[in-house]
């Protein structure tokens, strides 16, 4: 028996079997209870090396982040692996991390079925034939607007242009003028490229003194609102290009004795958990992870199941209003 049999019997998901099987929170302990009983009554027991004799498939996908150092210690990242993991749950199969630097040798994908790949500025076709196996591992891509010009992975898109122009445009209705960029990748990627053009979108003044480039963790953003807060004439609101940098940049304002938002307001970019939680409260712009996470199972696994061709998918981003953000001080 396998489990979408037992699955039937029971009148439950496969999803929520996968869960009670695997003592997932998600399941009610009563739910949990019925299913290891009954699984126990059948002598049912989920067995990979039978299923992979049924369906020549491992029932394993790796979710890779391949210029990525610190995946546990990056909070988006973090969540994004609960999603995929719950979603691959829900479609039967394991979901393997890892974790780790980009490395020069060939990459051993034979015990997986797929690759669900996070891509950071830095990643290539090169990179995405080396990970793939030249292309032979199905392989979905979580990249930002402009994928990689390699066809044979499919691509889950994440706009976030049109979450951050409104950002802007509430900015600029609240009165601010000056607005700091603090950002986290390396000069010449991404947003920080477009920013000058949103900001002018909004009727904003771009000034490059008021970006830096700081990093990754809460003290980088504390460090640059500090240093754009001590300029002869420091911005009134901040744009932090994650919520924990955003969360430190909170921080920064507050040792500089100014208040957020009264002084200064702070917005930040993923709405991971923690944003609610900052003091105050960040307004930030969402990225739907479950979303991301549902979209990019569901592709890979049309190429695993069905050999479907590749596709890419686009997911935008909108702002979530709370209270670090407010009008510009007179």
């Amino acid at each position: 028996m396998n489990i979408v049999e037992f699955a039937k019997i029971l009148n439950l998901s496969i999803g929520t079997v996968s869960r009670a099987l695997n003592d997932r929170a998600e399941v009610s302990p009563k739910t949990r209870k019925m299913v290891l009983e009954k699984a126990e009554e059948l002598g049912f027991v989920r067995n990979s090396n039978a299923r992979r004799l049924v369906t020549g498939r491992n029932c394993m996908i790796r979710l890779e982040c391949p210029h990525r150092t610190h995946i546990l210690s990056d909070q988006y990242l973090v969540e994004l692996a609960r999603g995929v993991e719950e979603v691959a749950g829900d479609n039967g199969y394991d979901l393997l991390l890892h974790l780790g630097a980009r490395r020069s040798d060939a990459v051993d994908v034979q015990d997986v079925d797929g690759l669900v790949i996070v891509a950071g500025p830095e990643l290539t076709a090169g990179d995405l034939l080396h990970l793939t196996n030249g292309g032979r591992t199905p392989a979905v891509v979580i990249v930002g607007t402009a994928p990689p010009d390699f066809p044979a992975a499919s691509y889950v898109c994440l706009d976030t242009l049109p979450g951050v122009r409104e950002a802007l445009t509430r900015l600029a209705t609240l009165g601010h003028r000056r607005v700091g960029y603090i950002g986290s990748g390396p000069p010449g990627y991404g947003l920080r490229d477009a920013f000058p053009q949103l900001m002018a979108d909004a009727g904003l003044h771009w000034d490059p003194d008021l970006a830096i480039e700081a990093g990754l963790t809460p003290d980088d953003g504390r460090r640059a609102a500090r240093a754009l807060l001590a300029l002869p004439s420091p911005p009134t609101a901040l744009f932090a290009r994650t919520d924990v940098l955003a969360s430190g940049a909170v921080q920064g304002v507050t040792e500089m004795g100014k208040t957020v938002p009264g002084d200064v307001s702070v917005i930040g970019h993923d709405n991971i958990e923690a944003a609610a939680l900052v003091n105050p409260p960040l307004t930030t712009v969402a990225i739907n992870l479950p979303d991301v996470a549902a979209l990019a199972v569901e592709s890979l696994l049309a190429v695993i199941t069905t050999g479907a061709a590749p596709t890419v998918r686009t997911l935008g981003t909108h702002l979530i209003v709370r209270r670090s953000c407010g009008p510009a001080p007179v």
